[in-house]
């Protein structure tokens, strides 16, 4: 047994900022749309969504060794940025915030939903998206949003962002992840999530 969506919401909403925790709730509908359409459960993209960021403000210098600790592994850009491991951290903690057991899917969704990775799965494409996406977020327009959503499959919706990614990093003089590039890679060349 595991504390109730809405009880884990609470426990969210005094984690994090309030626009933080807006951002969340806006995560929160995307994935359940996802979900629905591409035949997941809406419930648990939900309970995946409202989680993601609740570690957004914990990590430390020390958090890259305290991964690593808990067995997890850590990317290059992560060690850089130690604030890229919010999701690692959240993954580490779900089971005891979440006060029950959580399936593998949910602690390996939010751990890879800022840098994407090949084994993310299904739920962990649908947070990357709806993370990517949803209403809150100002670095894409309404037309940029329906066409991602245009796309046939949930790895075409990642890639897609990815390019629009790529095209920032490009402008900024910035490279992007490297485990990111794998993922971009490995479904460019017919892989699926």
């Amino acid at each position: 047994m595991r504390i109730s969506y809405t009880e884990l919401e609470n426990k969210v909403r005094s984690m994090i900022k309030e626009k933080r925790f807006q951002h969340s709730l806006g995560v929160v509908s995307v994935s359940r749309m996802l979900a629905e359409r591409f035949g997941l459960s809406p419930d648990d993209a939900a309970y995946i969504g409202i989680y993601h960021d609740a570690y957004r403000y914990s990590c430390t210098e020390e958090t890259p060794s305290y991964c690593i600790s808990h067995g997890i592994e850590v990317f290059p850009e992560e060690e850089k940025e130690p604030m890229l491991l919010h999701g690692a951290l959240a993954a580490i903690h779900f089971p005891d915030d979440a006060e029950g057991d959580v399936p593998d899917y949910f602690q390996t969704a939010v751990r890879h939903h800022t840098l994407g990775h090949r084994e993310m799965g299904r739920y962990g494409a649908i947070l990357y998206i709806a993370d990517y996406i949803e209403p809150g977020r100002k670095h894409l327009d309404d037309e940029e949003r329906k066409n991602i959503l245009s796309k046939p499959r949930l790895e075409d919706m990642i890639t897609t962002i990815m390019d629009m990614q790529n095209e920032y990093f490009k402008r900024e003089g910035m490279k992007n992840a490297a485990v990111s590039t794998e993922l971009y890679d490995y479904i460019k060349s017919g892989g699926e999530l």
